[in-house]
């Protein structure tokens, strides 16, 4: 088994290998390890990676520090940099999603806001105070608008549902 660990609180990259035929457990850093950090890292590998193995199972069993290996410094930069990319990525994704979101609620409170305008306009036609004004007109318009509405708003809504049931004899 050959495992690639990385310890966040202190920018540590851990390489562990397990050797089944000696039953040892052998890790190398990236850095020179603090006495705390060597501390921190066997007791992951004796309570995570051991369990995983015949480490407790079988005896002898050895636990041993092998030192820098200057390959993981690629290793932990490689990490860093998909770490990056991931996190860019995300936070594009919720600029974007936030824009659209934003684009959304601006279109459908517009077209809320022509929709009312032409239920007024058709109030006026039928009560003649806007000149003569073909109803079909106004009722296409209001069509078109419901489903711009609804291509916008997270709440859909009807066409026969947004007609005042003063008007309903003219358009249902």
């Amino acid at each position: 088994m050959k495992e690639l660990l990385y310890f966040s609180s202190s920018d540590l990259m851990i390489q562990v290998l397990y050797k089944e035929d000696v039953n040892s457990i052998n890790y190398f850093s990236h850095r020179e390890l603090s006495f705390g950090e060597r501390v921190v890292v066997e007791q992951y590998l004796l309570t995570n990676i051991a369990i995983k193995t015949e480490y407790y199972k079988k005896h002898p069993a050895l636990l041993h520090y092998n030192g820098i290996n200057s390959r993981l410094v690629k290793d932990l930069n490689q990490f860093h940099l998909k770490n990056t990319m991931t996190t860019l990525k995300e936070k594009e994704k919720k600029v974007t999603d936030s824009v659209q979101n934003l684009i959304d609620e601006s279109l459908s409170s517009y077209y809320f806001e022509q929709i009312g305008s032409t239920i007024l306009e058709i109030r006026d036609a039928v009560a003649g105070t806007n000149g003569k004004h073909d109803l079909f007109q106004f009722g296409h318009k209001l069509r078109v608008l419901v489903d711009a509405y609804n291509s916008h708003a997270a709440s859909k809504v009807e066409f026969r549902d947004i007609i005042p049931q003063e008007l309903k004899s003219y358009f249902v």
